[in-house]
């Protein structure tokens, strides 16, 4: 029996720490590799996260330049360089004094295309005479090509007369001011960001000595940061190792691969804005050394506890029934092999050590349990008030002393519920820190103005809402009464939290609850009932009484309304279109609240499937007006707010209307342009030939050419016939009526009167003039 039990002990023990010990060393050796490319992604992740941080205060800075008068003074100068030498050097001042302060660039230019004048932060140069010719060449190619404007490019660019060294590894941002579809501008501002910032971040971020290299490279595979500066701008597209980063679709990845005969982890991750690659070339025995040294550590460490479970069989079959033994031997695999007794620590000792420690961590975990009851008591009482707990009263009543709930909640309770006001602003005033302080000043301000009168508890149910629960007893006040009560406790609340936090709240009185499985109805009403905010304004308390002020009717959306306002547009007239507006949220502004948010939304896809009617060729520009719409309506609190942005959207909509309709008039006439220049042969070309053709009325596209190019139709196609003949009588000696014939021109006194009142000279004249001129050329 003693060898039988002891056999099966040892088997056991062997067992379970053969297998424990392989699954340990398995999780570790998964969680190390996990952790090294967590490491080695979030190590890029931050090194991308810093470039394109430096790419968004470069293009910042490049757009500080474009507003910045003085700059724009010389950029805008028409002038000859003595006559403007006092803004080149105001502008060459302020370009020095925004670019020294920061280091992360290297230099930066602006180019005044109109006088040709290129100014640096020291002088001004003629662009042939520029240090730096490859962005002269690039500011004059731009005209051919269209380059991206505000996207950083590699480049090794010259330096002044004078310097240290020949060139420097920089990324160069080009803004160009007027661009236009041809390639046109008026002027350029260009930013030199010094490569070596990027590459120093790179190595401040990359402190860990383990042979980690870190390089960085564009979409063409070629190097744009590594910790040798000699590497920039070399091509590795071809490298075998960096074949699967820069094919890959994914944006972040690690794989193994040979590097010089040696195994390397390599970790990339892309970034979509710089369309740059991020990557890490780890040596695999420095990234694995540690495990491999651990595994080795834990096999020794399996081995000793194999062997002590050995021991402990054999003790333990001895002692079998031996209480104080078995108790020791429990508490052992309770707490673990490393709990067991010292050699100096008899059973007793190690007893009593060991239930003094499980006291000592018994009232650690009571004191965490008490630092965590807000918490855990704000999200039980959420559950409860947005019903996504339904508890029986006793069990209620059991978490109240559980939690320290204030309220009984076998006595009627009355709840309200307070918005911040203007939360949007809220948000982008403070930070997530900040705006905790801020809510949990306002949470002990309700609770303390609210306990005046009743024992309550606040809820944060929301981000920017908190829900109050008043238990309010016995109490023998009528409903009337106890809205008149709470109207003015939310109104003294309201007063304290603008006077102390300078904060708006909106406060919404909800009704008498009868038992807890009342409150989640009670509590939906208030919310709903919060919404009409949009209709009482920020700072105002809103009642059931608001409900009766809502027309419960069929909803009739004012579609003739709608049809102005969309009319209005097209033709341009933005008051008009406010005034429809206005006219439409004073048709809808007595509808519930999903009936008011319906049709703010349905007036916008209105809007907007009329775009192409409204501002036809525009929609990239008006897709961003949409988007700029979307990102508000969630965030709709009030009336006022919906209407200044749809506002802004009107403004909007008129300035890419107005554009579209100028683009349009140059079109017809170059149009019309075209068409004499093709059909002038033709007798019967005219104004009414040329606007049939293009199938507008005579009147238009009379009024319309003469404003373009200061003259008639008539007058041009004379004009065409005119150099036609010239030509041709000076280049052929054909009959006149054949060239007559082939310019469309009849034979007659009026023609030779057109002639004469052109030329200055009669047709005669010209040909003899013409003929003299011929025949000293032949001599």
């Amino acid at each position: 029996m003693y060898k039988k039990l002891l056999f099966t002990f040892v088997a056991i023990i062997t067992s379970l720490i053969l297998a424990l010990s392989s699954l340990l060393y398995y999780n570790y050796n998964s969680s190390f590799i996990n952790t090294v490319k967590g490491m080695n992604e979030n190590l890029l992740s931050n090194i991308s996260y810093s470039s394109v941080y430096m790419d968004n205060i470069s293009q910042k800075f490049c757009q500080s330049l474009l507003v910045n008068r003085t700059i724009m003074a010389f950029a805008y100068s028409n002038g000859s360089k003595d006559e403007d030498i006092l803004n080149i050097s105001s502008a060459i001042r302020t370009l020095r004094e925004l670019t020294i302060p920061n280091s992360y660039i290297h230099s930066a230019y602006i180019y005044n295309r109109k006088i040709d004048t290129i100014i640096d932060t020291n002088t001004f140069y003629d662009s042939d005479d520029f240090y730096d010719q490859e962005i002269v060449r690039i500011l004059d190619t731009v005209r051919k090509e269209k380059s991206p404007s505000l996207y950083p490019f590699p480049r090794k660019v010259a330096m002044p007369a004078g310097s240290d060294k020949n060139f420097a590894n920089v990324y160069t941002y080009i803004l160009f001011d007027n661009f236009d579809y041809k390639g046109n501008y008026d002027s350029a501002i260009v930013l030199n960001v010094d490569a070596e910032w990027l590459r120093l971040t790179i190595a401040s971020l990359n402190k860990a000595k383990n042979g980690n290299d870190i390089i960085v490279v564009d979409d063409g595979g070629d190097i744009v940061s590594n910790s040798s500066p000699d590497q920039f701008l070399r091509n590795v597209s071809n490298e075998p190792y960096l074949h699967d980063v820069l094919t890959a679709a994914a944006p972040s990845g690690t794989y193994v691969e040979r590097l010089d005969g040696k195994k390397h982890v390599i970790t990339y991750v892309s970034s979509d804005i710089l369309k740059w690659k991020f990557i890490s070339l780890m040596p695999y025995d420095t990234a694995f050394s540690v495990a491999k040294k651990n595994g080795l550590i834990t096999l020794i460490f399996c081995l000793i506890i194999l062997l002590l479970g050995l021991l402990f069989a054999v003790l333990a079959s001895k002692k079998l029934y031996r209480p104080l033994g078995t108790l020791t031997r429990g508490i052992i695999q309770r707490l673990g092999p490393e709990s067991a007794p010292s050699k100096n620590m008899d059973e007793l000792g190690y007893l009593s050590t060991a239930f003094t420690g499980m006291l000592d961590k018994t009232q650690v975990l009571e004191n965490m349990k008490r630092n965590a009851t807000p918490v855990i008591k704000n999200e039980f009482m959420k559950n409860v008030v947005t019903g996504r707990v339904e508890l029986p009263t006793d069990i209620m009543i059991t978490k109240r002393q559980e939690l320290g709930i204030d309220l009984d909640f076998r006595n009627p309770l009355y709840l309200f519920i307070l918005k911040i006001d203007y939360y949007k602003d809220f948000v982008d005033r403070h930070s997530e820190k900040d705006r905790s302080l801020y809510q949990y000043a306002i949470a002990n301000i309700a609770r303390e103005i609210t306990g005046e009168r009743f024992k309550n508890e606040v809820v944060e149910t929301a981000h920017d809402q908190f829900t109050v629960l008043a238990d309010i007893g016995d109490t023998s006040e009528q409903p009337s009464q106890l809205t008149e009560i709470f109207r003015d406790i939310v109104g003294k609340i309201q007063s304290s939290v603008q006077e102390l936090l300078n904060l708006s709240l909106t406060g919404t009185l909800s009704s008498v609850i009868d038992s807890p499985d009342r409150i989640k109805n009670a509590y939906d009403n208030a919310f709903n009932l919060s919404m009409y905010r949009i209709k009482t304004g920020h700072n105002s308390i809103i009642t059931p009484e608001t409900l009766k002020e809502v027309e419960t009717g069929s909803f009739i959306f004012p579609l003739s309304k709608e049809k102005q306002l969309i009319d209005s547009l097209k033709l341009g007239s933005g008051e008009a279109a406010k005034e429809n507006f206005r006219e439409i949220i004073k048709a809808i502004e007595h509808s519930s609240y999903d009936n008011i948010i319906t049709s703010v939304i349905y007036l916008f896809f209105s809007i907007f499937n009329s775009l192409n009617r409204i501002a036809e060729g525009s929609e990239s520009k008006f897709n961003s007006i949409s988007i700029n719409f979307f990102n508000k309506v969630s965030g709709f609190e009030t009336f006022e707010e919906i209407e200044l942005t749809f506002f802004e959207m009107f403004d909007d909509i008129i300035r890419l209307k107005d554009s579209a309709k100028d683009r349009k008039k140059n079109d017809i006439v170059n149009t019309a342009i075209d068409h004499i220049h093709a059909d002038f042969a033709d007798k019967n070309l005219s104004l009414n030939s040329c606007a049939e053709s293009l199938s507008l009325s005579s009147v238009y596209l009379g009024k319309l050419f003469k404003k373009s190019t200061g003259k008639s139709v008539a007058e041009y196609i004379t004009m065409v016939r005119m150099e036609k003949i010239k030509e041709l009588l000076e280049q052929n000696r054909l009959p006149m009526n054949e060239i007559l014939e082939r310019c469309g021109v009849e034979k007659s006194n009026y023609f030779y009167t057109s002639f004469k009142k052109y030329f200055g000279v009669s047709l005669s004249e010209y040909r003899l003039n013409n003929v003299k001129v011929s025949g000293e050329r032949e001599e």
